[in-house]
């Protein structure tokens, strides 16, 4: 179930009520043998959603200016039918800033995330799909897709977290003329730091 309202241009809101059951296949898991069954265990996840965006971008494609702004709460809980218990926050802001008649452009992105279980000691496992995640082209390049953050000790598995706070700086430099490639090979300068943690806290 999905609500949006659209108060401005730049602001808009999403109210959901989601309800869902979570799972991961058993011969896809590279964790410990006794770990598997309980992280392979089918959950119920259910529980309502807010979600506000800000965006004041000249171009959601390729902006050069403006800011985006997002803003995710989540909360499951036995009260709504779910199985596991936690709640979500996961707050990320964007600028854009040009100059030097717009041949450049400096990015920056700064996202925070945290989730926190409540309940019984069964209800506090946070189900792996519901996890925070991160690395990959959009978050931190130095990682591949999802790889940042805990591992499982003996096979070094990606197992997600429950902290995460990530910021990338970027400068993007005017595109160079090339033999045969003309100006479609754009060049860029960046920096990305941060990392998921086991613990909300941590972060």
């Amino acid at each position: 179930m999905l609500f949006r309202s659209v108060f401005s241009r730049a602001n808009t809101f999403v109210y959901e009520f989601n309800f869902r059951r979570v799972k991961v296949e058993a011969d896809s898991l590279q964790v410990a043998p006794g770990e598997i069954a309980q992280l392979s265990t089918a959950v119920r996840v259910a529980g309502p959603a807010l979600t506000w965006i800000r965006d004041t971008r000249d171009s959601p494609l390729d902006a050069h200016r403006g800011t985006y702004t997002s803003f995710q709460e989540f909360l499951s809980g036995k009260a709504f039918g779910a199985q596991a218990a936690f709640n979500r926050l996961d707050v990320s802001n964007s600028s854009y800033y040009r100059f030097d008649k717009g041949r450049f452009v400096f990015a920056r992105n700064t996202r925070y995330g945290q989730e926190r279980a409540f309940g019984s000691s069964k209800e506090e496992l946070i189900p792996l799909p519901e996890r925070l995640y991160a690395g990959g082209a959009a978050s931190l390049r130095g990682f591949s897709q999802n790889a940042a953050g805990p591992r499982d000790p003996e096979t070094g598995y990606p197992v997600g977290g429950a902290g995460t706070l990530i910021n990338s700086t970027e400068l993007r430099l005017p595109p160079p003329m090339l033999p045969w490639l003309g100006d479609s090979l754009s060049i860029v300068l960046f920096h990305d730091m941060g990392n998921v943690f086991a613990n909300a806290s941590d972060a």
